[in-house]
């Protein structure tokens, strides 16, 4: 252990400074850091010593951190070790610390990547079908709401059918009092709609956060919405969402026994099939149901799925990212391989850079396609163009970072990690005999690293330089050069 390492005092300033002064003593490279930490613990613990005596006013400690900050990056450090520094594998790392703490920051601490491990608040997403007559190009899509009693009295393969009204953009949603029955969500305060309800409302949570404040009590209070009064009686799940991210307030719609004034000839239908149902078998089961309640329709209803709820994401993000690191190493194994003989700590930094390195388009790809998602329904086109876009842009993102961090990894000394430098170019591109090839140093004399730039040079191989070199290269690179 250095001399000036075992001198240091005992550290008696409150930790928070200490923590200042760590942070910037990573910023100093190599053997100065021990007596640079050194002497500024030893500053820091003389001034706490004098303000706890009166002797000096508080604001003196962050004066002495400012000044430590300042001698870092002030060139105070030798350009050498400066120059250490910038190649060193702490930089790297920091870096890529910086970018997930940035994304975290804008995320609002990884908003959409936590929403990727909570369960999901509506049951069963598999069984969800939207059911619906489309008609000429431009002409909305749905049911006419005279079949629906015959529906619900008739059908045998649906648990159960649910139908909505959403104008575009709008952040109201009318759906019929069996509507969360049908897609399996329970009330995270108060209840739900049940039969006969009318002047009741439900929030959203992110509604019940901005009417009232994330603690105030809300059930019973009264909202206007449309022109009218109603009843707060639920709150819904932070994570659900339905037909649209946008959807903040949910209020009764009476179909039976006549639908409400303003009801359009066609409304959207959502149902649940029951287990071992299919979405084919289910058209037949409906039209069927429709001619026992003497209802006729022209031909069978379309049936699809129903997205336009939270569905389980992870596993899309899982497979774009194991797709963008295989296209990575791909591209990696393509190159010239990495010698086994290098120790465990090589391999431990480029394992540790890689993770890093892959983490941040990883985690950018889910907080963006988050924040997209809430702009519209997912299965409208314009947010499924853009997720597409994204996609295919992160995912590459992931295997540039995977090849990247090899490429890095490619280029540093085994023994001390850091950046070879002074490229030296030997040979001739002519040349068949004595092909071109680049060497590459480190600069405190542990080896060297060749780099064939033809086809026809040897692999990729270091040569490790005995500590007797080390000597020649202080003196060519002296410590305040």
């Amino acid at each position: 252990m250095p001399e000036d390492a075992r001198s240091r005092p005992p550290v008696r300033y409150p930790f928070p400074y200490q923590a200042l002064v760590w942070a910037a003593a990573r910023f100093v490279p190599g053997k100065a850091r021990a007596s640079w930490r050194a002497k500024w613990d030893a500053v820091l613990a003389s001034a706490w010593v004098l303000i706890e005596r009166g002797e000096l006013d508080p604001g003196t400690m962050r004066r002495c951190c400012r000044d430590c900050f300042r001698e870092v990056f002030s060139g105070r450090i030798s350009p050498r070790q400066l120059r250490q520094f910038l190649r060193s594998p702490r930089l790297v790392l920091a870096s890529a610390f910086l970018c997930i703490a940035a994304i975290a920051l804008v995320s609002h601490g990884f908003t959409g990547t936590r929403g990727l491990f909570k369960p999901s608040p509506v049951a069963d997403t598999d069984r969800l079908v939207r059911i619906r007559y489309t008609g000429a190009a431009g002409q909305p899509a749905g049911v006419p709401p005279r079949v629906l009693p015959s529906w619900h009295a008739n059908a045998t393969l649906v648990s159960g059918i649910a139908s909505y009204l959403h104008k575009p953009n709008s952040p109201v949603v009318r759906a019929t009092p069996n509507f969360f029955d049908v897609l399996g969500v329970k009330a995270a305060q108060g209840r739900l709609f049940q039969a006969g309800d009318e002047q009741v409302a439900v929030l959203s949570d992110a509604a019940r956060q901005t009417l009232f404040g994330p603690e105030a009590p809300v059930l019973g209070n009264r909202i206007k919405v449309e022109g009218r009064d109603y009843t707060i009686a639920g709150v819904l799940p932070a994570s659900f969402w339905a037909i649209s991210a946008r959807v903040t307030i949910w209020i009764p719609l009476r179909l039976e026994p006549q639908p409400e004034p303003g009801v359009p000839v066609l409304i959207p239908v959502i149902g649940r099939l029951k287990p071992g149902a299919t979405m084919e078998n289910l058209r037949t089961d409906l039209f069927q149901a429709a001619k026992l309640g003497r209802q006729f329709l022209p031909r069978r209803p379309e049936v699809v799925p129903f997205t336009a709820v939270p569905l389980p994401q992870l596993p899309n993000y899982l497979i774009g990212i194991a797709f963008g690191i295989a296209v990575g190493a791909v591209i990696v194994a393509l190159q010239q391989p990495f010698p086994i003989r290098h120790g465990w700590h090589y391999w431990r930094l480029l394992v540790l850079k890689t993770v890093l390195l892959v983490a941040i388009p990883a985690l950018a790809w889910v907080e963006t396609d988050s924040a997209i998602r809430r702009l519209g329904p997912p299965n409208s086109p314009a947010v499924g163009f853009a997720g597409t876009v994204f996609s295919v842009i992160f995912m590459a993102a992931c295997a540039l970072a995977f090849w990247w961090s090899f490429a890095d990894q490619r280029r540093r000394c085994p023994q001390c990690l850091q950046l070879l430098a002074m490229p030296v170019t030997i040979g001739s591109w002519s040349s068949v005999l004595d092909p071109v090839t680049t060497e590459f140093l480190c600069e405190s004399g542990h080896g060297s690293l060749y780099l064939p730039e033809t086809e026809h040079g040897e692999p990729d191989h270091w040569t490790a330089l005995d500590p007797s070199w080390r000597e020649l290269f202080d003196k060519v690179t002296p410590e305040g050069s």
